[in-house]
């Protein structure tokens, strides 16, 4: 992951956590905003959404950091791009000394973590709660990236590390960014669906 010499290791943290906070601000009542292919997928476990807009919003988050990736690189100084690690600029993978398997497994837990957050932010028990949701959320992205963006740039998001790796065509540990999130979300959401979800009467 790119970040500049004189930027402090927080700002990236606080920057992926307070977009999530805008996003859902501002889209959260329209779409759910659920920005992320493991949110959406928790969202359809839980009968949140259908699979057809299960489909729909997964393509659409893919789509969106294609783009975003690329009007990043159109804006960025090339100078940024002379990275001296060989791997691709905003490209999520395995800090130093952690392997794949380790990897794996943080990321399982990171997107585990976000993964009940957004559940018990859509639970009917929490209804008259939502107008924190979006601080709420964002502050939980905050937290796992500063506990974890040094291990593995703490991604929980398939289509986040996607765009990137494909702008920069590189793949280096790739596959961890789409295992991880999706067990992680599944593990999650089962786990919130028979455990701690409100059954009602």
């Amino acid at each position: 992951m790119y970040v500049q010499d004189d930027i402090p290791s927080i700002h990236p943290s606080l920057a992926a956590g307070l977009a999530v906070t805008v996003v859902i601000q501002m889209l959260g009542h329209v779409s759910g905003a659920y920005v992320n292919p493991a949110v959406t997928l928790s969202a359809y476990i839980l009968d949140e959404i259908d699979f057809k807009q299960t489909l729909m919003f997964t393509v659409s988050q893919i789509v969106g950091c294609l783009c975003g990736t690329g009007i990043h690189r159109l804006l960025t100084p090339a100078e940024a791009f002379n990275l001296t690690d060989g791997r691709g600029v905003c490209v999520n993978s395995p800090g130093k000394g952690i392997t794949d398997v380790e990897a794996l497994g943080i990321e399982i837990i990171l997107t585990i973590i976000l993964v009940i957050a957004n559940a018990s932010s859509w639970d009917k028990r929490n209804s008259h709660k939502s107008d924190s949701v979006p601080l709420k959320i964002g502050l939980v992205v905050v937290s796992l990236n500063i506990s974890c963006a040094a291990y593995t740039g703490a991604s929980m998001n398939p289509a986040r590390s996607f765009g990137p790796a494909v702008w920069s065509g590189d793949y280096g540990s790739h596959w961890v960014y789409w295992v991880a999130p999706t067990v992680g979300s599944v593990i999650a959401s089962y786990s919130y669906k028979y455990l701690f979800a409100h059954r009602g009467r």
